[in-house]
């Protein structure tokens, strides 16, 4: 699985996440990391996701989680969005 552009998990975030309140949410709108939250959010997804397609972006917006460094919100993330697809990996 290649690596998620900011992109990428901006727009992952956004189609996957289950309301404003929700970590998802926070990744969609400002690039903030929580972290603990995002991976029990995706576990929770990951349980029902009715695709390959979406098993594999939940997935690697999973380890991009995990390997971004910085986790507070991000300037300029709103302008952010790559319709690439996720590459099976």
């Amino acid at each position: 699985m290649s690596a998620l552009t900011d992109g990428q998990a901006r727009r992952i975030a956004a189609e996957w996440h289950g309301g404003q309140w929700t970590a998802m949410y926070s990744l969609a709108s400002a690039g903030y990391l929580d972290r603990d939250r995002l991976h029990a959010e995706i576990a929770s997804e990951l349980r029902i996701v009715p695709t390959e397609q979406g098993r594999q972006e939940l997935l690697a917006l999973d380890a991009y989680v995990r390997h971004r460094t910085d986790t507070s919100t991000v300037p300029g993330w709103p302008l952010l969005w790559d319709e690439t697809p996720v590459q099976p990996g």
